[in-house]
């Protein structure tokens, strides 16, 4: 099933199952009188395609979520980053110098999302990350953050990154405005920022451009669409999680706290 297809408005009739396969997770939603029943299962093995599938039905158990929302009949099934930052750890092996520039593209699990009858906060029913990420700390012990790790793992080009059914494109370019070395070591990469646009059936978020200018100045963070990334007219699939106008100073500050000079 391709993604276009897979994150997508459903319409249930009275009664009606669907389960959801993606990544590590399966989810059953069945249709009620005035709301949804949710059973959510974690597999060893992840589904290599995005599945949908109308269903008969699901053992009931203690796990299964009962929601009670009205009489709605459609679902909205949509991505999302995860819910914490992620960080990057570069093991020391990308030095960038003075006045250059350099592009990587990760690879992100993406989150599902289950909206009834229209996607705004207030109704969201579930959510599950499609693969478990590590917890670590981005920061000092004092002031410093929760979020996951998405260890050090990266690509240089676009066409090299093989990505997952499950998995969103970044694409972040980090400008070094300095007159020295900038010896890259930890990046924290604040998602619930970044937006989702589908392109040749691939999420991808923004592009994510990095302006350091040294320790103790901050930097800027912009985020934009390229065409040779996006398209012509990008396609917005899903919304930033968080506010931009909020995390505005946080961002440009805070993205680099960890990007050491030599």
């Amino acid at each position: 099933m391709n993604p276009q297809n897979f994150w997508n408005k459903y319409e249930f009739s009275p009664g009606q199952t669907r389960l959801f396969k993606s990544g590590y997770v399966e989810v059953y939603v069945k249709h009620i009188p005035n709301g949804w029943l949710i059973r959510s299962l974690t597999v060893d093995q992840p589904f290599n395609e995005l599945s949908a599938e109308i269903v008969d039905d699901f053992a009931g158990d203690t796990e299964v979520l009962h929601f009670q929302s009205g009489k709605s009949h459609t679902l909205h099934v949509v991505p999302a980053f995860p819910n914490k930052s992620v960080v990057f750890r570069n093991n020391k092996n990308i030095k960038i110098s003075a006045a250059q520039t350099a592009c990587l593209f990760f690879r992100i699990p993406m989150t599902m999302q289950f909206y009834f009858q229209e996607v705004k906060d207030e109704n969201l029913l579930f959510e599950v990350s499609l693969q478990r990420l590590s917890d670590t700390w981005f920061g000092e012990t004092d002031n410093g953050e929760p979020a996951f790790s998405i260890g050090s793992n990266y690509d240089r080009t676009y066409d090299a990154v093989l990505p997952d059914a499950w998995d969103a494109i970044v694409p972040v370019e980090i400008v070094n405005n300095t007159f020295g070395l900038l010896d890259l070591q930890r990046l924290i990469l604040r998602v619930e920022d970044f937006s989702l646009y589908l392109r040749h059936n691939q999420l991808l978020s923004n592009h994510v451009s990095i302006e350091f200018k040294g320790q103790e100045t901050a930097g800027s963070v912009n985020l934009t669409t390229r065409k040779e990334l996006h398209g012509q007219k990008p396609v917005l699939i899903a919304r930033p999680r968080g506010s931009e106008t909020k995390n505005l100073l946080r961002k440009s500050f805070f993205f680099i706290k960890n990007i050491y000079q030599n």
